[in-house]
């Protein structure tokens, strides 16, 4: 059996309610820190001029020309895409394939259920077993 001690010694003599002393052990270096980002303005600037806030002269005077390349690149087939439109003869395909009558489909849950005696008596027998399996386990 493993016992986790979190860090106090064991000490089997104390009995009671009263803790026992951590050893002072030498203060670590911390390693992990969050260090703040200064000064680096072509990391806004390349934001300010997707919002067109700055002219791209100045934007790739700062960033570089690939990069505003890039985005220029980006922009000009995301609107592409945008653009873009389903055919028509897919359309038609669409509308023909959906029904005449619409709210003819209706949900599952809002149907009709009809039932046999025969089949009322097999689901009350079968539920009456399931009731008398699970008692069964119970105790």
């Amino acid at each position: 059996m493993i016992r986790d001690e979190a860090g106090f010694e064991s000490n089997e003599k104390i009995t009671g309610r009263e803790p026992v002393q951590r050893k002072e052990k030498p203060a670590e270096q911390m390693y992990d820190r969050e260090v703040p980002i200064t000064g680096v303005p072509g990391h806004t600037l390349l934001h300010d001029w997707l919002d067109g806030e700055v002219d791209e002269m100045r934007a790739s005077e700062v960033e570089g020309k690939s990069k505003i390349e890039l985005w220029t690149r980006i922009n000009a087939e995301s609107e592409m895409l945008r653009r873009r439109v389903t055919p028509v003869h897919v359309q038609q395909r669409i509308m023909a394939s959906l029904p005449e009558t619409p709210g003819t489909a209706s949900n599952w849950w809002k149907q009709q259920v009809t039932m046999t005696p025969v089949s009322a008596i097999a689901i009350g027998v079968a539920l009456l077993a399931i009731g008398a399996l699970i008692i069964q386990a119970i105790r």
